[in-house]
Parts: structure tokens; sequence; C-alpha cells
């Protein structure tokens, strides 16, 4: 059974929903799965950096720093 994974980039989640984006468009966008898409919001794979550059397109009001920055994996 998979286990619930929280989000380890808190902005872009926030981001994605106030914009009312699915995240299978942008898997799609991507080109990749929407698993893949899923292990890179939850830390399990990394985002490359045209990925980076092509989601901070989507967002041009909230800087990439801030889309992207990790919540420490450490917190309880």
């Amino acid at each position: 059974m998979p286990r619930n994974r929280p989000p380890i980039f808190p902005e872009l989640e926030k981001q994605i929903m106030m914009h009312g984006i699915r995240k299978a468009d942008i898997s799609d966008m991507l080109r990749i799965t929407p698993k893949s898409l899923s292990r890179r919001l939850t830390g399990q794979a990394e985002f490359t950096l045209h990925e980076i550059e092509q989601i901070g397109a989507m967002f041009p009001d909230t800087n990439w720093e801030t889309l992207f920055e990790r919540v420490s994996k450490n917190i309880i």
C-alpha cells in the first residue's frame, strides 16, 4: 500500500492550487508521467533544471527560489 508523503515544496503546491492548475497538466507539459511528477513533488526524485524553468514560467510573479524552497525533512 503506498504511503502518502508530504510535499517538500509548499509554495509550489500553494501556487498550483491558487491558480487552479491540475498536476496532470503539469506532467503533460513536462512530458513525464503523473507518478514521476508526484515523486519530484515529494522529494523522491529531483527536478531537472529544464523542468524548473518550465514550471517557473507558469508562475511569473513568484521567483524560483521561493517556488522550490524545500521544507526540511527533519521537521516532526
